[in-house]
């Protein structure tokens, strides 16, 4: 506020001065909209503008003499009388050039962010001692909107790292925390432990007691990871029922089994939701780091490890051993070579047939999908179909299975054999695309096939892994469309009569499982009987899978089972064999050659 940009006196426009009016300066701090003070060095308050009085709710006779520290801050920032006596402002210090924000109160107790800047007026202007001019700005809604912008960009930054509904850090957080410096860094000394935790059966409890219910499960395991993964620790949710919990400062794998085996034991202690107990259990597969591997390494460890814990079945938790990591390598090689088969076209389908009982005829078959292998020779699903899951080329095969059988049925009515059907395995995969039922209704289409020459065989462990409403919507489809639906694999230990009372199924095919016992446990002949009396009166076709021995053709028989298909009527065979064995069969006069246990003989269908 130097004297050459504020002048003492108003001029008119000829230049002449206006006797008794009040100076520019004067009139500009008098309607000037931010609160403005004048203060001699020790703080003390000289001169208030109307803004300040108002911004404070104190007059100006009120405040002259005064230091604004005694009544313009909270209370419990208030200096001490000593204090305030010993103030002086230092003309060097960086207030004078720059601004500070603090939070002020008014004579009514209200507070307020207050954002003042500083200027210092010499004693040569003054004609006395120096003195300081301090403007002041209330900026409490840009403060709010500061403090309230921050704080959605953290909840944004929570929600982006975190599970909604168990707080834990979701996969994106823990991508970032194996990245760490720090994590990586303990990792080279062979201090870090993954475990991968996966809950057993979690859909059921979904579907017997509500999603509530499996809410609260997923809560209570999710706070049990929380009480191990204490000092510096995470714990994870990846995915709808599996948890990871990273631990530093590892010493040994038996320290990271000991961690893993107590997690296991507090799970498995019942969970009391609404009065009702609720038993879990886990599998969990661990991993301890190493200084050639990095984090994406040790999850994948982890998690072949809870695959093999899985499969095994009888202890809830597995350590990570070299051996685990050849079966790994092996695994990443047959991903590579399964990308390759698509490519050159190394999948074929090898086709299997299924006799009707009651007219002795050959009424279609199942196409099952092979790998032409270059070096193994023909490998059967359970030997790739992991893996596939594993590269997400799960559909992809499904599409190669579809377009093989398909074209082998249209192959087949060229031949003469007009009335045979053609059973097509899917997966789930398959199943949530939502492009599937129209490209395979064009497939039909485009090879001039009735739509009612195809069935979809679904596995009942699909249902479960991808949910009776995604596969409920995928069945409609596929039903108005006019294409039968099997479901196959029934009586495998699963849910079977819930899934045939949720799914329109045209048919259901007996497993295997239950074939093998048919002639040596009077029980299961018993269910089989009701299973295919129920099938009659609901207009469901059923299918005999794994039929070898004439004692399981008797008995089917007697049951009144309509269809079977086993190696006992034929084994899948290449599509170059199956006109062949097809005129062979009909022309001997559809014989079966059926094994027994005691002796061999030669059956006859009758007509």
């Amino acid at each position: 506020m130097s004297k050459s940009n504020c002048t003492s006196r108003i001029i008119d426009p000829k230049g002449q001065p206006v006797e008794g009016a009040a100076s520019p300066c004067s009139m500009m701090i008098a309607h000037a909209r931010d609160g403005m003070l004048l203060q001699d060095l020790s703080g003390r308050i000289l001169a208030v503008n109307p803004a300040y009085e108002e911004m404070f709710g104190y007059a100006a006779g009120e405040l002259i003499g005064r230091h604004p520290l005694e009544f313009a801050v909270p209370e419990n920032q208030r200096p001490d009388a000593e204090t305030l006596a010993a103030f002086r402002y230092d003309p060097k210090a960086p207030e004078f050039s720059d601004y500070e924000i603090i939070e002020n109160q008014r004579a009514d107790g209200t507070t307020f962010w207050n954002q003042l800047s500083f200027g210092l007026i010499s004693a040569e202007e003054t004609g006395a001692e120096p003195m300081v001019v301090v403007s002041c700005r209330d900026i409490t809604t840009q403060v709010s909107t500061e403090h309230a912008l921050r704080d959605a960009k953290s909840q944004i930054e929570y929600g982006a790292n975190h599970d909604d509904l168990t707080g834990l850090a979701n996969r994106k957080r823990l991508l970032e925390y194996l990245g760490s410096d720090i994590v990586s860094a303990l990792m080279q000394r062979g201090s870090v432990g993954l475990l991968q935790v996966d809950l057993h059966n979690f859909r059921s409890i979904n579907d017997t007691l509500g999603h509530a219910a499996g809410d609260a499960v997923l809560r209570h395991i999710a706070g049990h990871l929380r009480a191990i993964a204490k000092g510096g620790n995470l714990a994870c949710r990846t995915g709808g029922d599996e948890f990871v919990l990273v631990l530093l400062n590892v010493p040994a794998p038996e320290a990271l089994m000991i961690a893993a085996k107590t997690l296991a034991g507090r799970i498995s202690e019942p969970l009391i939701w609404e009065d009702h107990p609720i038993h879990m259990s886990v599998n969990i597969g661990a991993s301890i780091s190493a200084p050639e591997i990095d984090g994406d390494t040790l999850m994948q460890q982890a998690e072949l490890a809870l695959y093999r814990a899985k499969a095994a079945g009888t202890e809830p938790v597995l350590l990570y051993s070299d051996e685990l990591g050849r079966t790994l390598a092996a695994r990443q090689q047959q991903i590579v070579d399964l990308r390759t088969a698509l490519d050159e076209k190394q999948f074929v389908v090898y086709l299997q047939p299924q006799l009707d009982l009651r007219r002795g005829e050959v009424i279609g078959f199942e196409a099952l999908i092979r790998w032409k292998h270059p070096e193994r020779g023909i490998l059967a699903p359970g030997a790739f179909l992991a893996a596939a899951e594993q590269a997400n080329i799960l559909a992809d095969i499904d599409y190669v299975s579809m377009n093989h059988s398909l074209d082998a049925l249209a192959m087949l009515r060229r031949a003469g054999f007009t009335d045979l059907k053609m059973s097509i395995n899917v997966s789930g995969s398959i199943l949530g695309d939502i492009n599937y039922p129209s490209l395979l209704d064009w497939a039909i289409q485009s090879r001039d096939i009735p739509v009612e020459s195809v069935c979809v065989e679904i596995l009942e462990t699909t249902i479960l892994e991808n949910g009776d409403m995604d596969i409920s919507n995928a069945v409609e489809k596929l039903s108005a469309m006019g294409i039968e639906v099997a479901l196959d694999d029934f009586g495998t230990g699963y849910a079977g009569l819930a899934h045939m009372a949720k799914l329109k199924v045209d048919t259901i095919k007996l497993d295997r499982s239950m074939i093998m016992r048919l002639d040596r446990d009077p029980r299961n002949k018993t269910i089989i009987r009701a299973i295919t009396e129920l099938c009659a009166d609901l207009g469901v076709n059923v299918v005999a899978e794994g039929v070898e021995t004439q004692e399981q053709l008797d008995l089917l028989m007697q049951i009144d089972c309509p269809v079977i298909q086993g190696y006992g009527l034929a084994r899948p065979m290449p599509l170059a064999d199956v006109e062949g064995w097809l005129r062979d069969f009909i022309a001997s006069g559809n014989r079966l050659q059926m094994p027994q246990r005691r002796e061999s003989k030669l059956l006859r269908l009758k007509r």
